[in-house]
């Protein structure tokens, strides 16, 4: 009979938004787990000997060295390529099997977000961009339970300090889990795009920084912040209206916001458009709108950023 004896801790994340992260007991026991029977059959008496604070049907198992989570449905030998390096590191380090929450079961606490408000609220997005640094896991899981529709619903009744907190989750966007999750989710780069018409700057830099981001990722997404674009600017005569407006100062100038407009500008009609009628409805859209005049007001002026005169030749 095949035994693996491991140290054992949990983590204490029933709450996800103040969960810690640092295992306990600081001296782990040791257990002993049967190699050839399911760890779903084993994981009570672990939750047992740890008395630890969740439920025990909320309970997974996660590997402290790398991050894994472990299959309950499958035995440890069925694992072996998961425990590769857990005995102890070249330092010396034992590593832990840690009993924690599933992330099914957080993430749905997360989506409480949905109904609260003011300090609860605050709170909640604050902590999210941590939750998700810590367990990349989560991100996936959290795109899966649609909790993209849950931040732009939020976002879409907020005051900016909301909508800060919420592009701060553009943390999420540097998983592939995350970035994907965004490309089959329109809704989210049209929410995005429509902040680019923010009145407040910090906002609107950050939203341009985000489409910046998705639109590097492949080039396929140029066509899809197109369609969000499309979807945005429909209510108005104008496609790109948003952007023109930063081009067009009406705030004063922000050279650094300039520059993420021009960059996108670029990013979209020259690198990533699918087909040329495509090219033509963009750049014809931005020329009704005097992009080539105000193009030339820049380039005339004295101490112009060479970033910014450097976008502005690209677009010629």
């Amino acid at each position: 009979m095949a035994t693996f004896v491991s140290r054992v801790q949990f983590l204490d994340d029933t709450d996800p938004f103040n969960s810690t992260n640092f295992p306990e007991p600081t001296r782990p026991p040791l257990y002993t787990f049967r190699e050839d029977i399911p760890l779903i059959n084993q994981i009570s008496g672990v939750h047992r000997l740890l008395k630890a604070p969740q439920k025990p049907d909320d309970c997974a198992l996660q590997l402290s060295h790398n991050g894994s989570y472990l299959d309950l449905e499958s035995t440890l030998a069925e694992q072996r390529d998961e425990l590769e390096g857990f005995q102890e590191d070249g330092r010396g380090k034992k590593h832990s099997i840690i009993l924690r929450t599933q992330l099914s079961v957080r993430v749905h606490a997360c989506i409480k977000l949905y109904n609260s408000t003011g300090r609860e609220l605050r709170r909640a997005l604050f902590s999210l961009k941590q939750i998700f640094q810590d367990d990349k896991d989560l991100v996936h899981e959290f795109v899966v339970a649609e909790g993209l529709t849950c931040l732009i619903k939020v976002g879409a009744e907020a005051d900016q300090n909301y909508q800060n907190y919420i592009l701060r989750l553009g943390q999420i966007m540097l998983y592939v889990d995350g970035m994907n999750g965004l490309i089959s989710h329109n809704e989210t780069v049209q929410w995005l795009y429509s902040l680019v018409g923010s009145k407040f700057r910090l906002v609107v830099k950050t939203a341009l920084k985000l489409l910046l981001v998705f639109v590097e990722y492949t080039e396929s997404n140029a066509a899809l912040l197109i369609q969000a674009v499309n979807t945005v600017d429909a209510k108005r005569t104008k496609f790109w209206s948003n952007i023109m407006e930063i081009l067009d100062e009406k705030d004063g100038v922000d050279t650094e916001l300039l520059v993420y407009a021009m960059t996108l500008i670029n990013k979209q009609t020259l690198a990533g458009l699918p087909d040329q009628d495509s090219y033509y409805d963009v750049v014809d859209s931005l020329e009704e709108q005097g992009l080539e005049a105000l193009a030339q007001r820049h380039l005339s002026r004295k101490g112009t950023d060479l970033d910014l005169v450097e976008q502005f030749n690209i677009y010629e």
